[in-house]
């Protein structure tokens, strides 16, 4: 999935060139093409990954994955949350694919580890046997407040020669309740508990099955997306679809809901400060006691905690005296935002000073 503007990366991110295609780590691997490398591991082939994307994006995925098919990048006509993006795409690989077991992957995320095969491995033993709706939640390393939590009912153990090692059981649990983002003392107790995990929006389910249940318990967006797409609509009706994401339309309401753990390491890289820990700490003149996450070049002074990035080698940042600052220069573009107030930057773009200013900044770029 790989339509989403990356708003909170701003000014780095931006609508002709969002978060999905850009190398926030240096590694020289893309977020797309990191996401494209795991899931191609686990399918064989290029011919069986599909992206799904917005049309002013259809030459970013042509560019940095050449290997998919042309005929496998799939258009969302207009953003109306994840929802009626799987929902398509689930109507789509069941014409060209029929009841296959399918996974869906966001292209922002951050994954590391070799356990990341073994639970989709497990997801998918799991949603082959019970014609269940499986989500991979993440072991929690901390008492975040920034994700949202699945809470573990009861175990499920399944046995698939599809899942190493063959032959054994396969454990998952039905899943409880979904909860919220909770306040920092919630996500306390979730943590000791042990019985919570992160919801990583990683979802793997017989399309058939997962159409099923849209059927029953999403109608609104269902009974106009059905019709749509047998009549080759999709285009004309997809607008006046409902906005609601994948959890609110399915994953909240099914019973046949369940989730298998993933010890592997996983972030959400969501805004700026995720930064600090997609990247080890920086080391600069601030001494052995410095705390910055630069990537670019910094002098700092009594300055800690900052999270610097340049993306032109030629510059430098200079700070004194600032601490939980985000600083980010791309171009003529500077941004300086406290730590505690990056979710805010979705809502800076929104503001009409800023809509107007960056409207004329691309009519000038035309020009």
């Amino acid at each position: 999935m790989a339509g989403g503007q990356g708003q909170r990366f701003w000014p780095l991110s931006t609508p002709d060139r969002p978060k999905q295609f850009l190398d926030l780590s240096r590694s020289g691997r893309t977020l797309i093409q990191a996401t494209f490398d795991r899931v191609v591991a686990l399918t064989g082939a290029p011919e069986r990954v599909l992206v799904a994307t917005a049309e002013r994006y259809l030459g970013l995925v042509a560019e940095q994955l050449p290997e998919v098919p042309s005929e496998n990048v799939l258009v969302e006509p207009t953003p109306r949350d994840s929802g009626p993006a799987i929902a398509l795409a689930c109507l789509t690989i069941e014409r060209r694919f029929g009841d296959v077991v399918a996974g869906f992957f966001s292209s922002d995320h951050e994954i590391a580890g070799d356990g990341f095969g073994t639970a989709v491995r497990n997801a998918i033993a799991l949603a082959d046997a019970e014609r269940g709706l499986v989500t991979i939640g993440i072991t929690p390393t901390r008492p975040s407040t920034g994700y949202g939590y699945i809470e573990s009912g009861e175990g499920v153990a399944v046995s698939s020669a599809s899942a190493p090692p063959a032959g054994h059981g396969v454990s998952g649990h039905r899943v409880a309740r979904f909860v919220e983002k909770p306040n920092l003392r919630t996500a306390e107790a979730y943590l000791a508990s042990g019985g919570y995990l992160w919801n990583a929006g990683i979802f793997v389910w017989r399309v058939g099955a997962a159409l099923t249940e849209l059927d029953l318990h999403a109608p609104q967006l269902m009974s106009p997306l059905r019709a749509a797409f047998e009549h080759g609509e999709v285009a004309a009706t997809f607008p006046a679809l409902p906005r609601i994401s994948i959890d609110y339309a399915l994953m909240e309401r099914t019973e046949r809901a369940y989730v298998v753990p993933g010890s592997f390491a996983w972030d959400d890289i969501g805004d700026w400060v995720a930064l600090e820990r997609l990247l080890a700490k920086a080391a600069n003149s601030g001494g052995p006691a410095d705390t910055n996450t630069v990537v670019g070049r910094h002098v700092g002074m009594d300055a800690s905690g900052n999270i610097v990035y340049t993306e032109d080698p030629e510059d430098v940042v200079v700070t004194l005296g600032v601490h939980d600052l985000v600083i980010v220069k791309r171009g003529n573009a500077l941004l300086l935002v406290h730590k505690e107030r990056v979710q805010e930057i979705k809502a800076l773009l929104a503001d009409e000073r800023m809509v107007e200013f960056l409207a004329e900044r691309v009519a000038d770029t035309d020009a």
